[in-house]
């Protein structure tokens, strides 16, 4: 599928790309972070990677394709590794440690995905590609949820799409918190809280029983 392919095509770059890649995206994250995307000019970019805009353009092809490769850019290994299944643990122990990793210094990415939301609104490139980036983390979500599920460790009552909606709104909440350069909650307290907050999905467990209702007298 179209989504699958896209988000595919962008981690395969950020795990295969060379060195003037690297210089390329650098320079790309630093323009957009002082500028924004609409005063960002490709010709800045190239002139901070030592390079001609041709070279951008061999690469990227646009300005709206430099940025969301600036933004995957941004995102740790170790996220995309966690989301696909290829850490350790349960289902419920990796959304923990996805829910660690929001307080946790990812640079500059949290400031470039919402740079990235900002353009989206009068680009349809960036609008559908940020989509796509959303409904393929919908589905590696999905399946984090899903065996969390099958195991036991959630309520099959609750809706799984209401629950990766929760883990998108908590995360989208906390790069706005970053990006407004508020205080961040220690990180202790914070794994305390998304615990907490994970154990509550759970299945409900039956009321225990009273000494009266087990031995059918009043005590």
């Amino acid at each position: 599928m179209a989504l699958a392919n896209s988000e595919l095509q962008d981690t395969h770059y950020k795990e295969n790309r060379d060195e003037l890649g690297s210089r390329l995206l650098h320079a790309a994250a630093e323009v957009f972070a002082e500028k924004g995307y609409e005063k960002a000019g490709v010709a800045e970019i190239a002139r901070r990677a030592g390079v001609t805009t041709g070279a951008i353009y061999n690469r990227f092809g646009s300005k709206a394709e430099l940025l969301l490769q600036a933004v995957n850019d941004h995102v740790p290994l170790v996220l995309d590794n966690l989301l696909n299944g290829t850490g350790t643990g349960s289902p419920t122990e990796v959304l923990s440690s996805l829910g660690d990793h929001l307080i946790c210094d990812l640079d500059d990415g949290h400031g470039l995905f919402l740079e990235a939301v900002v353009a989206a609104r009068r680009d349809p490139e960036i609008a559908e590609r940020l989509r796509s980036r959303v409904a393929e983390e919908d589905q590696r979500l999905g399946k984090l949820v899903g065996k969390a599920t099958a195991g036991g460790q959630f309520d099959p009552d609750l809706d799984q799409q209401a629950i990766v909606r929760l883990a998108h709104a908590i995360g989208f909440g906390m790069t706005l918190t970053r990006s407004m350069g508020l205080n961040l909650p220690d990180p202790e307290d914070w794994h305390t809280l998304i615990d907490r907050v994970l154990a509550g999905l759970a299945p409900p467990t039956d009321a225990p029983m009273t000494k009266q209702s087990s031995s059918g007298e009043q005590s």
